[in-house]
């Protein structure tokens, strides 16, 4: 008799256990979104963004990772002169990185929202006592077809904004 009540603890101790453990795994995968995917080549909607880029056509690639993602983007003149911006990548484990160069040192880093549809990348650049840098916030659409790219002063009393929209490139 003792035998059987020692065999059903354990089996309800181990039942218990599965479940726990079941919990926790469902809990774990859901907090564990996968993130949206940027990656492509992406064209600047001129009507929809900010007046600043009205004069330019804009081309953004992206080419994203699990780790990392790498922006670029190059801007076409109405007078037929081409400016490629240097590539930013971003790597998604939490650290920031830092480069010195030029008499200063420049720091980015980026990160998910909690829903893993937004991301956010800081950018900054300290010159002796001074800051100056911008965050940028990266959206997708539900259907994947238009990028949002707001950038924003890290300085909130300077107040700026700019925005640009892009279309997914056939």
């Amino acid at each position: 008799m003792t035998k059987l009540r020692s065999l059903g603890t354990g089996n309800n101790i181990y039942s218990r256990s599965i479940l726990v453990l079941s919990l926790l795994l469902i809990v774990t995968r859901l907090d564990a979104q996968t993130p949206v995917n940027f990656s492509g080549v992406w064209t600047l909607d001129n009507a929809k963004s900010d007046a600043s880029y009205k004069e330019y056509r804009v081309t953004c690639t992206v080419k994203q990772t699990a780790d990392s993602i790498t922006i670029g983007e190059i801007f076409l003149a109405k007078n037929g002169e081409k400016t490629t911006m240097p590539e930013y990548t971003y790597t998604f484990d939490g650290k920031e990185t830092s480069k010195e160069e030029q008499g200063g040192i420049d720091r980015k880093s980026a990160r998910w929202s909690s829903d893993k549809k937004v991301l956010t990348a800081k950018n900054t650049r300290t010159v002796g006592a001074n800051i100056y840098g911008s965050y940028t916030t990266y959206k997708l659409s539900d259907d994947g077809r238009v990028l949002t790219v707001q950038t924003t002063d890290i300085d909130p009393s300077k107040k700026t904004s700019l925005i640009e929209v892009f279309n997914r490139k056939e």
